[in-house]
């Protein structure tokens, strides 16, 4: 029994049988428009046309099993109106009018057209910041636009989507026009440089999508010059650089002056994102370093700064004129344009990992206008947002979380309740805290972003400035509310997982807190008890060094006994009774003061005699007549009630003094 095959290798042979059909379908057209020409070369071969007849009701879409009896070089092949194109059969009873059928403008560049256009153009702030490395190496030099990479710049990662989409709302892949072999630059630049260039075409794209993922310098510079004309690309650049909350700007741009602005939609993207395994973030955005990127430390969760654009032009004229009612308004007049106009999706994704969803376009879709594929490709970035939320959420969970053998690993419990002298886990809470914090602004910012902006009367058509409903009882209006309906359903399903995820990261700040004040109380016992021995070790080195001081001491009056005898211009007679009284003489009065001094009572003893006789000094000195004794005695009489009065309790004092205040009443 065969292994079965991995993911890797279904998704290759997928890949070469999608590569075969493209090729077989290139033959196809090529075929079929041989024969249109051979045919029309040769009119008089051919009988005339007969106008079938036709009822006035719905025309049934034909499906691509039916088979027509025509000249099969003059009428459409099946193909136009069904899905052969996509391999599906379309077995639908909507008519053709239902979808966009006025083909977008012919355009075609040319390398050189490229190099010109980086060279003459005028880029703003944010353009000249993602096209910095283009002037910096050198590139417009060069003879070719689209040089190899060295393998250490890992960020350059890029991955592109572009589709042109028929008038049976069917979206086609542009991989065909890419040459083998050509490098992911050059294969970007080949898939987006022509637009309906061969006017002979049988399916001529009425719109088309173009997603292009961690876009190189070179191919910033691409879609500035191909998207230029539909799209401000300097205002594109603006919201991918701008580090800012994500926001809608759909609302009331048709009063802007510049027509671009009028025809295009933005939607802004602006969260962070953990940095996928071999890839790195752009010069541009803000992330904590290549180093800690690419060699992560441990605990560390590599995350960075991330940005998309989602935009949507409509091409041709304007059906209705607003005037602006807003007193501060710089244009009095607005536009607003047709759904069923031709149009462009553009998605810009800025991402550092490989999160971003493959499958939000194929071609078993069928978009009947431009917007349709816009919330499509928006949907699909409000789900990536969510998938890169809860990986952050999931990083950060697991940071924090003690391993499951918490409950048996005293050691362990001992790290995580006590912290370290690196403040390792307070420094870990207080991340892991605050970046959930910002986490939530980045959900917030989203989801306000899309309330305030689809609203009721959006998704009814009744919004005055964004895809209003000129005939709103028309068919293919209906038709459009019914498409509309399903995907708020699912707009609103993505909403709540959103809100969901913003709680459960409340939640899980919340047990941060929790973590957090805990560690903050264990370490505070752990430092209370180390302060204590540390009090008790501080004693005992006082006692110690009191009892030096008292060491120290008793040799003092020896020592100066010994000095006075010990001079030369005494007696040298060998006598040591004088000696042995002048020593009792000093020594005993000093050891009784030392012995007095260390005892509270001593203290005060001396204390008191000492100011007895500061004060009898003073007293002595000054100019007036010298104090009697009775004076001096009752001073002295004063100041010993004083010093027994702060020794006694307050409550006592108090009860004494009303007893003497009483005794005053009395008397």
């Amino acid at each position: 029994m065969t292994a079965p095959l991995s993911t890797e290798e279904l998704l290759k042979r997928l890949d070469e049988q999608h590569q075969a059909y493209l090729q077989t379908f290139k033959l196809v057209h090529e075929a079929l428009s041989q024969t249109v020409a051979a045919t029309t070369a040769s009119p008089a071969a051919l009988p005339p046309l007969q106008s079938p007849v036709t009822s006035a009701g719905k025309r049934r879409r034909r499906s691509t099993v039916e088979v027509e009896i025509d000249r099969p070089g003059l009428r459409k092949p099946s193909t136009y109106h069904s899905s052969v194109l996509t391999g599906e059969s379309d077995e639908s009873d909507e008519d053709d009018e239902l979808y966009v059928q006025t083909p977008l403008a012919r355009s075609q560049y040319e390398d050189e057209d490229l190099r010109k256009h980086l060279q003459t153009h005028k880029f703003n702030e944010e353009g000249q910041l993602l096209l910095d490395t283009i002037v910096k190496d050198g590139v417009l030099l060069r003879p070719t636009l689209f040089p190899k990479y060295d393998p250490d710049e890992k960020f350059h990662n890029s991955h592109y989507t572009i589709f042109d989409v028929g008038k049976d709302g069917a979206p086609l892949s542009r991989s065909f026009a890419v040459k083998p072999g050509s490098s992911i630059d050059s294969s970007i630049w080949q898939a987006i440089k022509d637009l309906n260039a061969d006017p002979a075409a049988l399916r001529p794209a009425v719109g088309r999508i173009s997603i292009v993922r961690e876009p190189s310098p070179i191919v910033f510079g691409a879609l500035h010059l191909t998207m230029n004309k539909d799209f401000d690309m300097d205002e594109i650049f603006e919201h991918l650089v701008e580090q800012d909350n994500s926001a809608a700007h759909m609302i009331n741009r048709g009063f802007n002056d510049d027509q671009r602005q009028q025809r295009s939609l933005v939607f802004k993207f602006d969260y962070f994102t953990v940095v996928g395994e071999e890839v790195e973030p752009m010069p541009w955005q803000t992330s904590a370093g290549a180093e800690k990127v690419l060699d992560p430390p441990e605990g560390h969760i590599p995350i960075s700064r991330c940005s998309s654009v989602v935009a949507l032009s409509h091409s041709g004229n304007h059906i209705k004129k607003l005037k602006n009612a807003s007193r501060r308004a710089q244009t009095r007049y607005g536009y607003v344009y047709d759904l069923w106009a031709p149009w462009h999706v553009l998605n810009i994704q800025c991402y550092p990992d490989h999160k971003h969803s493959m499958d939000s376009h194929d071609s078993t879709k069928h978009y009947v206008n431009g917007p349709e594929a816009f919330l499509h490709t928006l949907l699909a970035e409000f789900k990536d947002a969510e998938k890169r939320f809860e990986e952050i959420y999931n990083k950060i969970t697991k940071l924090i979380t003690p391993p499951s053998d918490f409950m048996f690993n005293g050691q362990l419990r001992d790290r995580l309740l006590f912290e370290d002298e690196e403040f390792t886990y307070s420094r870990r809470y207080f991340w892991a805290f605050q970046t959930l914090g910002i986490m939530n602004n980045g959900i917030k910012a989203i989801i306000d972003a899309y309330e305030d902006t689809f609203t009721d009367e959006v998704w009814e058509g009744k919004h005055k400035t964004l895809w209003p409903m000129l005939e709103p009882d028309s068919g293919r209006n209906v038709y459009w509310r019914k498409r509309m309906a399903g995907l708020r359903k699912e707009f609103q399903r993505e909403i709540g997982h959103l809100e969901k995820l913003y709680e459960e990261n409340d939640d899980r700040r919340k047990e941060i807190r929790t973590l957090r004040d805990q560690l903050f109380s264990g370490t505070s016992v752990l430092e209370s008890r180390k302060s204590v021995e540390l009090s008790t070790v501080t004693i005992l080195q006082g006692h110690n060094i009191k009892l030096l001081t008292l060491v120290s001491i008793f040799f003092l009056p020896l020592t100066f006994v010994t000095s006075v005898f010990g001079m030369t211009n005494m007696p040298t007679q060998h006598q040591f009774k004088w000696f042995g009284i002048v020593m009792a003489t000093v020594c005993i009065p000093f050891f009784l003061l030392i012995g007095s001094l260390n005892t509270t009572s001593g203290m005060e003893f001396w204390r008191s005699k000492w100011q007895y006789l500061l004060s009898y000094i003073s007293h002595a000195l000054s100019p007036t007549s010298p104090p009697s004794q009775e004076t001096a005695a009752h001073r002295v009489e004063q100041y010993q009630k004083n010093q027994q009065r702060k020794l006694i309790p307050s409550f006592l004092t108090s009860q004494e003094e009303a007893t003497h205040a009483t005794d005053t009443d009395n008397r």
